[in-house]
């Protein structure tokens, strides 16, 4: 049986409680809302890595709010009862154009 976590981070340290529920494949409800934006982008690009690694679904039902569910469990609309559709997932993906090149 999953695991569900409701956490609200309020420091960044707060990211290896979150990364160790990632590892041990439990469902993530993370709540940002009173999380200052630094510190709550920070969060996701650390956390984003554990979540790619796993397979997990990170999905953003709302503003600053994200749910982490493992490879193994299948997420349903309540309303709908339909799997979500790609438009709520984000994506782990670094971005491109902010790759940081060496110069030699």
């Amino acid at each position: 049986m999953n695991e569900i976590v409701l956490i609200k981070p309020k420091t960044f340290e707060d990211s290896k409680r979150i990364v160790n529920s990632v590892v041990e494949e439990k469902i993530l409800h993370i709540d940002l809302t009173s999380t200052d934006k630094k510190i709550s982008q920070r969060i996701l690009d650390f956390i984003s890595g554990a979540i790619y690694i796993k397979g997990a679904t990170l999905l953003n039902p709302t503003e600053n709010v994200f749910l982490s569910v493992p490879k193994a469990v299948n997420c349903l609309w309540s309303d709908e009862e339909k799997e979500y559709s790609k438009s709520n997932t984000v994506d782990l993906r670094y971005d491109e154009e902010e790759e940081i090149k060496p110069n030699f």
